[in-house]
């Protein structure tokens, strides 16, 4: 049914977004500018009672990783003590707004770059300045995001101690050969150490990144890093298939065939299947296409709120958000790009989301885009599960096969492309072109 791969939410939402634009290659322009004047007015406003986060972006890493080019930059010589202070007083300044300090935010999501690049003094800033202005539920989920050498049990128990109570950790593999590849820190009896030392020191929630499908990965390599996720008592692991960026130092290998590297579908497939199946069997579910958790170990609110259009806060050089509806990209002190709220884009993407928990509900989804749409949705539903694509569970509810879950992105764009409305005259239309997956991992 499908030929290529979509690897990642962002390459559904692409598709998504060609999907609803007008035919023969305008724009139609899904976003338009809006002035941060008309952001402010709003914040001036009561809440609207949706769920919502803050979400700081730290964009330095003290290594970058081969493999990639997200909105991160090597330290050097940058002045983190300025940085720092910088999130410190956007947190004060928005503290101040009725629509941040008149309901509590559910998640906090400090992502980067490699937030751990900051010393612990100066995350404490930073922490100190959240609790200090942002209300914050009694349960709030704070997350850091870390590599294992910018971290240490010291640093981390002072996180702890200022709130933080889930740690993503990015492994990506532990075997020797693929850390070197993909430009990790530690070797993997390093890795493996460093890892059980922090399980047993921190009683919040521990994640990891693994990475699979990377060049000349072998099974059994995949099936240690499997063993180890199983055995070292970590709650989730988000797992992806490497996923080849151009301008990374790994994409300039391979395109100078200095790195020998050709990912097809049947090699990416096993590996996906072997892993899941590895860790499905030892009691871990899916929470998304990408992330297997220990059942009421991990809630991952982050992406929630995400997925359901709720409010994000965006903090810092680099961090994009929502906030009372309006797109908001911050790009340094005093300087935010802000778009226009598209309902009928939203409520579009609010499936997207929906879909990645990996659950097929045609009610649900005409919920969010009337009764025309759930008569497609279940027609769709049952060539899924005639495709083998989908399962049915005890309680009458579709969740994706281990087949699906491998597909999930492909099956989503194609579950939309079945329930677009396409009235005449109207800005959207389904004859966008789908965007393919750029490169060959991508």
């Amino acid at each position: 049914m499908f030929t290529e791969r979509f690897r990642s939410h962002h390459d559904a939402e692409g598709s998504l977004e060609a999907l609803l634009k007008k035919p023969r290659g305008h724009l139609g322009r899904l976003f338009k500018m809006a002035s941060w004047s008309t952001v402010e007015k709003k914040l001036r406003e009561s809440p609207r009672g949706l769920p919502r986060g803050v979400y700081i972006h730290v964009p330095y890493c003290d290594k970058i990783c081969s493999f990639c080019n997200l909105n991160r930059r090597a330290r050097n010589n940058e002045d983190l003590d300025a940085y720092a202070a910088y999130i410190a007083g956007e947190l004060k300044t928005f503290g101040a707004y009725p629509y941040i300090r008149d309901q509590p935010f559910d998640t906090v999501y400090f992502g980067g770059g490699t937030p751990t690049t900051l010393s612990a003094p100066q995350l404490g800033l930073i922490l100190d300045a959240l609790h200090a202005h942002i209300p914050l539920a009694a349960d709030c989920e704070i997350t850091v995001e870390t590599t294992q050498n910018n971290l240490g049990l010291k640093k981390a128990s002072a996180l702890a101690e200022l709130g933080v109570n889930r740690f993503s950790v990015g492994i990506q593999t532990f075997a020797d050969r693929g850390r070197k590849v993909l430009g990790r820190t530690y070797s993997e009896e390093k890795a493996l150490e460093e890892l059980c030392a922090l399980r047993a020191a921190f009683t919040g929630v521990l994640g990891i990144d693994i990475i699979y499908s990377y060049p000349d990965q072998t099974l059994e390599e995949l099936q240690r890093d499997a063993e180890i996720c199983i055995s070292s008592g970590i709650d989730s692991v988000s797992f992806y298939s490497l996923m080849i960026h151009k301008g990374s130092a790994l994409a300039l290998s391979i395109e100078n065939k200095e790195t020998q590297f050709v990912q097809d579908l049947k090699w990416d497939k096993e590996r996906h299947h072997l892993f899941y199946r590895q860790l499905a069997g030892a009691g871990f579910t899916l929470l998304e296409l990408s992330k297997l958790i220990r059942p009421g170990r991990d809630a991952y609110r982050y992406i929630h709120i995400q997925y359901e259009n709720g409010d994000l806060l965006p903090i810092g050089s680099g961090a994009g958000g929502r906030l009372a509806g309006f797109p908001v990209y911050s790009m340094g002190p005093g300087r935010r790009f802000v778009s226009a709220p598209n309902p009928e884009y939203e409520k579009y993407y609010r499936v997207l989301g929906l879909l990645q928990f990996g659950r097929y509900d045609a009610k649900k989804i005409a919920g969010h885009l009337g009764s025309e749409a759930e008569e497609q949705a279940a027609k769709k539903i049952t060539e899924y599960l005639d495709r083998g694509f989908l399962e049915t569970l005890d309680t009458g509810e579709y969740c994706l096969s281990p087949e699906g879950i491998f597909w999930g992105n492909n099956i989503a764009v194609d579950m939309l492309q079945a329930v677009v409305k396409k009235p005449r005259g109207n800005s959207f239309s389904a004859k966008g072109k789908i965007r393919k997956p750029l490169g060959p991992g991508y």
